[in-house]
């Protein structure tokens, strides 16, 4: 007889872990129970030698589909007399060191059963078992059972508690489990927040408001959404002007794969993360044509650019308003974009979406299971070769990864734009959902909520704490209140240690961030350098050319000021107005002399090394950008021209001198090439040029790493989601066998800043 007790961590509760060990168990004849406490999944099985070998084995290789298994632990235990298997209710009476798993898309078997006239949950939005369904956004407290959750004032019906307690029904424990009987409810509500309808009729009249080219917000998993026909411009036109945003590309969902292929194309590896369970929104190239019968997504969905984000229906209740649709004829695509004016925070409240939007919306689908914590779409795109997230959110966040040393609680707090926050607590850490700029109340208050959450699951006060050595950061300015002793990180550094904490790499490495603006150690802007890095510390070997930011942050808004600041480091005032260039074509005499002079004061217009805003510069001369209407618009604007050029003989030139990378030359070379264009020919120079400005960059950063071949090459900056200047590197890097290394699940835009400073921080328990 062999008794053993297994102890396993990592992400084990919420996904069906303690029903697949008891089927296991009972299969092989064994005897003992499992349980679930704080640390993770504790088995105590008894039996004969084979049957455990079988048993063990198969318990590693065919875990449940959401689970994911970091450590397990044995321990040999004299026999004892077991009656059976059993399954033991939890315990949470030791320190927790379980993972929280992120909300996963309704899975196959129950879309069956929610179209089946036969099942008791048919048309019931809220559909879910151990393989699907919420998770993080109603976790209150952990061990993760269903009184620590917001279905908690939820009591079962019979025939749902049945489920619930039978260790072989799928639902076995699934906390989230209800039915139409028991369970949350659908209620649209009219523009006067009075009810209109309840239940699946609710779902039937939103459909109709949309068939009239209405536009309703809906509640999903983590918060909610804005909806509109995306066939319809009128109806995509009046979303925009409900959310603030001009020109930002809107998603879109569709019900299947299918469908989807209607409006776009893309590589195998992109429909796979389509339709995996993490359900994100996928960048895809549009389909060149509609099929015939089909009316094509409206032009004001992606104006100006060749891919489309689309989404499949993840949640129950989307798939029965999608079917709603289409049972009335209507096979349009629907604009799925988050329910918040430019700028706010996801709103996850009916009432908060009253306030945004007032009595403008047709009607608002809304629903009585609470939304603990917002979690936004999760955002990925196909770059070298490999699926890189953009925006972490539903289906991937939390993220959490082991530790090999005990780590005391730490938290870091991130950077001002794409917060988020990293927490490091015994034998794991964890990076939080995006969260937003920390540009306003409402996203700062839900900043310091998410700060608080992880000490408060884990039951750990925080010890340590990180910012961004930027003293202008919210989130940086909100640590200097809670400790005098916070470790602050360059945000460059960070950028490039959030890679290697990924990648879980010690360094040495070459590092090359390449991104917007931050805060230099020299009292200089940075955002285009080049560092010798390992998880202690850096050296800075080279970076961008500076050139002056005219005003300071007035240039990000004001793209010509850049383009102005490059060519003033070239030629006169007099002579950039005799190249009478589009960018400038608004500017009065007056106006280019004093910026000339704001330009020549040091204190008001500081020096800059930013990727980024070079890439403000080019798209303002190449006519692509003049006023930007979100946050890296130049760069996509640009990389959209560069797929665009097909074949050309051009090349610009921005050589590493003296070990700043020069734009100089490329900017002669664009200006003298642009300037001979007329009207037909500049839309095609635009396309030429941008790709070969890409072109020119890879190349540059090919170079930088020759001269030190001998370290691993990181990428990482908001720079490299740009997938021509991803692709570019990957087709020249000389070694396809020790490619580059650059963020996959942690975004390298500023996203990942605080998953960098908390790598640097946890260096020093090594």
């Amino acid at each position: 007889m062999m008794r053993c007790l297994i102890e396993i961590k990592g992400q084990v509760q919420g996904v069906g872990f303690r029903p697949f060990v008891y089927r296991l168990a009972i299969e092989h004849q064994l005897k003992g129970w499992v349980i679930n406490d704080a640390r993770g999944v504790r088995i105590d099985v008894q039996g004969e030698q084979r049957q455990f070998d079988a048993f063990y084995r198969e318990l590693l290789i065919q875990t449940p589909p959401l689970a994911r298994v970091d450590n397990v632990a044995l321990r040999p235990l004299d026999p004892t007399d077991f009656a059976a298997f059993q399954i033991l209710s939890s315990s949470d009476d030791a320190e927790i060191s379980v993972s929280v798993p992120p909300d996963q898309a309704i899975c196959m078997d129950c879309r069956r059963e929610l179209f089946d006239p036969n099942s008791r949950f048919y048309h019931y939005p809220f559909i879910n078992c151990t393989n699907c369904g919420p998770r993080f956004t109603i976790i209150k407290a952990l061990p993760y059972d269903r009184h620590q959750t917001s279905m908690a004032d939820f009591k079962l019906c019979p025939a749902c508690a049945r489920a619930y307690q039978n260790p072989m029904d799928r639902r076995y424990h699934a906390q989230p489990v209800s039915c139409a009987h028991c369970g949350p409810s659908v209620t649209l509500l009219s523009p006067q927040q009075t009810c209109i309808a309840k239940s699946h009729a609710a779902i039937e009249r939103a459909a109709e408001q949309l068939i009239a080219g209405g536009v309703i917000a809906l509640k999903g998993l983590g918060g909610f959404h804005l909806v509109c026909d995306a066939t319809s411009l009128q109806a995509v036109a009046r979303l925009r002007e409900l959310k603030h945003r001009a020109r930002k590309p809107l998603a879109v969902m569709v019900s299947d794969v299918a469908q989807a292929k209607h409006y776009v194309q893309g590589e195998a590896l992109e429909w796979q993360t389509l339709k995996s369970q993490a359900s994100p929104i996928v960048l895809m190239h549009k389909a060149e044509h509609t099929d015939a019968g089909r009316v094509p997504v409206a032009d004001n969905v992606a104006p100006d650019v060749d891919c489309l984000g689309v989404m499949l229906a993840y949640t129950p209740l989307h798939l029965l308003l999608i079917d709603a649709l289409q049972q009335r004829g209507c096979f349009a695509p629907l604009v799925m974009t988050s329910a918040n004016v430019s700028g706010l925070p996801l709103a996850t409240e009916a009432q908060q979406v009253f306030a945004m939007f007032g009595a403008s919306l047709d009607c608002v689908l809304d629903h009585n299971r609470p939304i603990v914590h917002a979690c936004d779409d999760s955002l990925v795109q196909l770059a070298a070769g490999s699926m890189r997230v953009l925006r972490m959110a539903r289906g991937y966040a939390p993220l959490s990864f082991p530790l090999a040393n005990r780590a005391p609680a730490t938290l870091a707090v991130g950077a001002q734009q794409k917060s988020t926050v990293a927490f490091a607590v015994r034998n794991q850490w964890f990076l939080s959902p995006y969260l937003g700029d920390l540009t306003d109340l409402d996203t700062q208050q839900r900043f310091v909520d998410a700060t608080h959450y992880f000490p408060h699951l884990y039951q750990a006060s925080t010890e340590r704490w990180v910012a961004d050595a930027h003293p202008g950061y919210f989130s940086t300015q909100w640590v200097n209140e809670q400790t005098s002793s916070a470790l602050h990180v360059q945000h460059h550094y960070a950028h490039i240690l959030s890679v290697m904490a990924e990648s879980q790499l010690n360094g040495p490495v070459l590092g090359v961030s390449f991104d917007g603006t931050g805060a230099g150690d020299d009292g200089t802007v940075w955002g285009g350098e080049v560092m010798i890095a390992d998880r202690l510390g850096y050296q800075r070997i080279a970076h961008l050319r500076p050139f002056r930011l005219i005003g300071g942050e007035q240039a990000i808004r004001e793209p010509e000021r850049v383009l102005y600041a490059l060519l003033l480091e070239l030629m006169t005032p007099a002579e950039i107005q005799q190249l009478h260039l589009p960018a400038f074509a608004a500017w009065s005499d007056s106006r280019f002399q004093n910026l000339f002079h704001l330009w020549r004061n040091a204190e008001r217009s500081p020096l800059c090394s930013s990727v980024g805003r070079l890439f403000d510069a080019w798209a303002c001369l190449l006519g692509l950008v003049i006023t930007p209407d979100y946050e890296g618009e130049s760069g996509l604007q640009m990389e959209n021209a560069a797929r665009q050029a097909g074949e050309h003989q051009v090349a610009l030139s921005l050589p590493w001198r003296d070990q700043q990378l020069d734009w100089a030359p490329a900017l002669q070379q664009s200006l003298e090439r642009g300037l001979a264009s007329d009207d037909v020919s500049a839309k095609r120079w635009a396309c030429v040029c941008s790709d070969a400005f890409i072109g020119a960059l890879a190349k540059a950063v090919i170079d930088i790493a020759q001269q030190h071949a001998n370290l691993p090459l990181v990428l990482s900056g908001g720079v490299f989601q740009n997938r021509c200047l991803l692709d570019a590197i990957d087709a020249m890097y000389p070694d396809s066998a020790c490619p580059f290394i650059t963020g996959s699940h942690i975004p390298v835009n500023d996203s990942g800043i605080a998953a960098g400073q908390l790598w640097h921080q946890l260096a020093y328990d090594l």
